[in-house]
């Protein structure tokens, strides 16, 4: 929801009132935030769902060793079970995006990590500009003030991150920032895939877990691949975050330059 200072805040600072929320941006989520990625979304699901793939063959059909996958995928090697597997691994890295969308907030709280590029700058700032009121001299600002006004003023600040990049995307397309919103889609689709494959590896551990009870044999290597798997659960689970922090920055940064430029081309028209 906006709070409730920011209208006072903008109406004392310039005098205009602030776009309202619309109903139907109230059910948006981030699980259902791709920006329209086209060709990017197809390869991040694709990729992303392999980890996820590869932990269901494994529950169904557990082995000792690597070394006993080796008959199997020569044995079922062909285009149309290669094409198969492709589908099947779109069909889990795209449904599953609700699900990763929530363990990666989960291990954000956990390890106190903040997948905005921002952090809470901008709500501390806003609030301190709510403070200052009148006294405020808009052009002795700093960047961070200066984003914020003009965020109050073209989208307004929502307390949840998911409502302000909407926003902010739907701002760039009006405005036709394309290379901002490329270089945007491309973090997200990234971190779509390292995500998805943090989720994967994580299940793929506990799979490779329960199949130590289920295989007659127990190679040392058996007892590692858990390990190693969860290993790059938590590697991937950073580059997630990371590409996250981009991909909140390339939108913030665009809106910050486009809505500077929307002012300056306004003024050159009086």
């Amino acid at each position: 929801m906006l709070s409730s200072g920011s209208y006072r805040l903008f109406h004392t600072l310039s005098g205009a009132a602030l776009p309202v929320r619309s109903r139907g941006a109230s059910r948006f989520d981030m699980d259902q935030l791709k920006f329209s990625l086209g060709p990017y979304e197809l390869f991040s699901s694709i990729l992303g769902g392999m980890p996820l793939l590869l932990a269901f063959c494994l529950l169904y059909n557990p082995v000792s060793s690597i070394q006993e996958l080796v008959p199997v995928v020569q044995k079922n090697s062909s285009i149309a079970i290669a094409l198969s597997l492709l589908f099947i691994s779109y069909i889990l890295g795209g449904t599953v995006q609700s699900l990763t969308w929530r363990y990666f907030k989960l291990l954000c709280t956990l390890l106190n990590e903040d997948y905005r590029y921002f952090g809470n700058l901008i709500h501390e700032k806003e609030n301190w500009l709510l403070q200052q009121g009148a006294q405020v001299d808009k052009s002795s600002l700093d960047f961070d003030g200066r984003l914020v006004l003009r965020l109050q003023e073209k989208t307004g600040i929502s307390q949840e991150n998911k409502f302000i990049e909407s926003r902010v995307a739907a701002y760039l397309r009006e405005h036709n920032r394309q290379a901002s919103l490329s270089a945007a889609e491309l973090h997200l689709a990234n971190h779509i895939m390292y995500r998805s494959w943090s989720f994967g590896f994580c299940l793929l551990s506990v799979v490779l877990l329960i199949n130590l009870f289920r295989t007659p044999t127990h190679p040392f290597e058996q007892w590692i691949l858990p390990l190693l798997s969860l290993g790059f659960a938590y590697l991937t689970f950073f580059r997630a975050l990371h590409f996250k922090r981009w991909n909140n920055r390339e939108l913030l940064l665009g809106f910050y330059f486009a809505a500077g430029n929307e002012k300056i081309q306004n003024l050159t028209q009086l």
